[in-house]
């Protein structure tokens, strides 16, 4: 009983407080500028919801420290300035990175490569980006900062028609821990897989055939040779070949199973190396394709997102974002939280009193602005200093 009796308390005491609001709003905010500032207020609760949740998914995924976590915030807007991308979903590239096992330095580094991969190709995904990008460092034992060097070979051979960036990706991803281990170059990498690719259009058999032509290679000719110097040269002997012997020639050098892909590229040799000429010369590549992703409408709307979710940031500690996010309640929760929260709203009159100032309301009904001493309206100490301002302002 005593609680049916404290929420009817709470709900006429709500009742009150949004009738008399409501006179005091009309009366300073003819254009209903208050509702609107409450309702952008309120679309600024979720950014910072959100951008909390992906941290402590970060922190719940990493070892980084308290100290870290707020640099990696702090640096997590900073890519999304450059790369067109909203803070969030940074930060769900940073996490990825920090899951797969780097610090926070390295995680950043590989988070910014990682969006742009995602910029400039299908790759949509924080995880299968960053999956990509490490499988080939790992598989050619490099460090996060050969990832610029991944995004721009792939770039330059999908920017010639041949195969398109997500495919390629694709392919080196599976390809390169066998390609490390026959000693070739990442451009070599990818000019085989572009080669063979080209020929048989289908990136599972290509990848496959060519791991396990580098395995029969490296039985063949030892560890000390490069497998890409192998085909090479056997390149040259298959073109003096007739269609008979090829055939016996690439089943006794591959393997039976793998004798298409064998053919595919010493077919098709001259493609393999205009793609390592493509993938060599192209530093740079894939900032540049960036620059068009970012010059989108895609790019613009995740840039703008980027910098709301940075004022959203910058309001995270403030009494106006706490009264809403104390506001997220359910039911009646949520009115009871007006009249207890609402206390908090000290910084309101400094906001909306710039405003009026700017569009000179409030002077022609200066004195019929309705009685101060309303009695839910008393509760509040801001009002009584926003209204008293106006007065003395227009008065």
């Amino acid at each position: 009983m005593n609680n049916d009796n404290e929420e009817n308390s709470n709900e006429l005491k709500t009742d009150a407080l949004l009738e008399e609001l409501s006179s005091l709003t009309s009366h300073y905010f003819p254009d209903g500028i208050f509702l609107k500032g409450m309702e952008e207020l309120a679309q600024m609760k979720d950014k910072v919801m959100e951008l909390d949740s992906a941290l402590l998914d970060l922190a719940e995924t990493s070892d980084f420290s308290a100290s870290e976590l707020k640099h990696v915030t702090e640096e997590a807007f900073r890519l999304g300035d450059a790369a067109g991308r909203a803070g969030t979903d940074v930060l769900s590239y940073i996490a990825s990175a920090g899951k797969a096992g780097y610090d926070m330095q390295e995680s950043l580094a590989l988070a910014e490569e990682a969006l742009k991969m995602g910029n400039i190709s299908g790759i949509d995904s924080a995880e299968a980006a960053v999956e990509h990008i490490k499988a080939v460092l790992d598989g050619f034992g490099k460090n996060t900062g050969f990832a610029s060097t991944i995004n721009d070979a792939i770039t330059g051979i999908s920017q010639t028609g041949t195969v398109d960036f997500d495919t390629l990706a694709e392919g080196a991803s599976r390809l390169a821990g066998a390609a490390g281990t026959a000693g070739m170059s990442l451009e070599e990498m990818l000019g085989l897989l572009s080669g063979a690719y080209e020929i048989l259009g289908d990136m599972d058999q290509t990848a496959g055939g060519e791991s396990a032509i580098f395995s029969n290679l490296k039985e063949t000719y030892g560890d000390a040779r490069n497998v890409y110097d192998v085909l090479e040269e056997l390149s040259s002997v298959w073109n003096a070949m007739d269609a008979p012997s090829r055939e016996a020639f690439a089943a006794s050098t591959a393997g039976e199973g793998q004798k298409e892909v064998f053919a595919a590229l010493m077919d098709n040799w001259k493609g393999v190396e205009s793609a390592v000429s493509s993938a060599s010369d192209s530093f740079g590549a894939a900032d540049v394709a960036n620059a068009v992703y970012l010059d989108s409408i895609a790019g613009k709307t995740a840039a703008f997102q980027n910098q709301v979710e940075q004022l959203s940031s910058a309001l995270m500690d403030s009494d106006i974002l706490k009264f809403f996010l104390d506001l997220g309640t359910k039911g009646a929760g949520a009115l009871n939280a007006v009249t207890d929260k609402i206390t908090t709203l000290g910084t309101l009159g400094a906001l909306t009193g710039g405003y009026l100032s700017s569009k000179n309301l409030g002077r022609a009904n200066t004195d019929s602005c309705p009685s101060l001493n309303m009695p839910s309206l008393i509760r509040f100490p801001w009002i009584q200093v926003f209204c008293t301002g106006r007065r003395a302002i227009h008065g």
